[in-house]
């Protein structure tokens, strides 16, 4: 080998050296989780979101026959680029497709690509008259009622879950689910008998005592005036009669709803009519399956989507929510004795939550409040606060406090989405958050993702 020969094969070998660091440093795309992770064999249109690191909006998504390049009958129809992180795919299951584990890769128009192992799977649909397998984690949704049965003696703690809006605001589901946070897993609630509710969102739904109490909403074409009262003991739900002479709710959505565990009933306040709002306060008894409308000296604004929660030696306590009309946003906190309402007092030149569509938990030192929307705009809301009531339990301080520590459970990331409902385990002294929605460019996205916080 001549000198000239020598030279360029050692700038050949620095150059190469040189740019080896780069391509790795490029190729950093990692592909994580599928949620949902599997479905059955002539599934169409099922959103299923991709999780890992270094995407971008030129993302491509392919599903393989784990080990193989065989798409195996799955066929991506949309790519939506949420962030870095997370990539939704619409994707359609053939009825022939395999029935097999999937990988999941993921390619950049730069060439960079990322794949990951068995994150999906198929699974057989049904071939004979029986109907297929009921699902064993919620779809993903927005608009749903999401509550804890405050660990009945029926039941140890549930977090119950109806209805909400699926994939589009006509799509409302009419399953009713709980939650174990002890042990971290989703159950479809399947009742006896044949009465059942039907489709809900925006529905009022409170828990307690061995029962719960599902009442008025709209079926996504209309609201309703129906109640309904399941029973953990029988598994079955039961209709509420109303009729001229017997009271019920009008048609309405977004009430407010609590279990009162000093008197043992269900309190109902205020929601959404077609063309005005209510201020009204009823209380049901599921022994006797029957509303009674309060009439109390004093009666907070009409309002809808507030907050309520019992507290214990103080009542059921309601916080915020806007008026029909919208425009504003309320701040304020109001308790209900079982007969009278009454406001609670707090410094209003300090910081405090003026919150629509949120939540709320009675840890046992405070109010924990989380979740919901700052104004009409329906701006998310990111802070957590706490109310610590005074001696006097008419009024008190209001504080931010740090969300502590969060993970994901059968889900892609530990983010709360807009919209997402929680509900809280106070024996397991955690928050459960499930769903919540995004506007993307090619419309609203629903996710079903359930995230701890302790």
């Amino acid at each position: 080998m001549n000198a000239w020969k020598r030279i360029a094969l050692a700038c050949a070998s620095l150059l190469a050296l040189g740019l080896a660091p780069i391509g790795a440093a490029f190729a950093q795309i990692k592909v994580t989780a599928a949620t949902p992770s599997s479905a059955y064999q002539g599934t169409v249109s099922l959103d299923v979101v991709v999780s890992g690191s270094g995407f971008d909006r030129t993302a491509k998504v392919q599903y393989f026959v784990s080990g193989t390049t065989n798409p195996g009958g799955i066929t991506v129809r949309n790519v939506l680029f949420n962030s870095s992180n997370e990539l939704v795919t619409t994707i359609e299951v053939a009825d022939t497709a395999d029935l097999a584990s999937f990988d999941i890769q993921v390619t950049l128009s730069s060439g960079r690509k990322g794949k990951g192992t068995t994150l999906f799977s198929v699974k057989a649909k049904s071939t004979g008259p029986t109907s297929p397998p009921p699902p064993t984690y919620p779809a993903a949704r927005a608009w749903h009622s999401f509550t804890s049965n405050g660990g009945s003696v029926v039941a140890m703690p549930r977090l119950y879950m109806y209805g909400g809006a699926g994939s589009d605001w006509a799509t409302v589901p009419a399953d009713f689910w709980f939650y174990t946070a002890s042990a971290h897993t989703w159950t479809l609630v399947t009742p006896t008998g044949t009465a059942n509710p039907g489709p809900r969102q925006h529905t009022g739904l409170s828990c307690g005592a061995g029962s719960c109490v599902l009442a008025t909403g709209s079926n996504g074409f209309g609201l309703t005036d129906e109640t309904w009262v399941y029973s953990e003991a029988t598994n079955a739900w039961a209709q509420v009669s109303c009729g001229r002479r017997v009271v019920c709710p009008a048609p309405r959505q977004m009430v407010t709803m609590a279990f009162d565990s000093g008197r043992g009933n269900h309190l109902l306040f205020g929601g959404r009519g077609s063309s005005s709002g209510f201020n009204d306060t009823l209380t049901l008894d599921p022994a006797t399956l029957k509303w009674t409308l309060r009439a109390p000296s004093f009666k907070p604004s009409e309002r809808n989507r507030a907050a309520a929660v019992h507290v214990p030696g103080i009542g059921v306590v309601m916080h915020g929510g806007q008026p029909w009309q919208a425009g504003t946003v309320y701040c304020d906190l109001f308790a209900w004795s079982g007969s009278e309402w009454a406001p609670i007092t707090y410094a209003v030149n300090q910081p405090r939550p003026c919150l629509h569509s949120h939540d709320m938990a009675w840890d046992g030192q405070g109010l924990v409040v989380t979740g919901g929307y700052l104004d009409t705009n329906d701006t998310p809301s990111t802070m957590n606060w706490r109310f610590t009531f005074a001696a006097d339990g008419r009024s008190g301080v209001w504080s931010q406090v740090a969300g502590g520590t969060c993970q994901p459970i059968d889900g892609t990331d530990a983010v709360i989405h807009p919209g997402a409902r929680m509900a809280y385990d106070d024996q397991a002294a955690t928050r459960v958050y499930f769903g919540g929605e995004m506007n993307g460019p090619t419309g609203v996205i629903r996710y079903g993702i359930t995230v701890e916080c302790y």
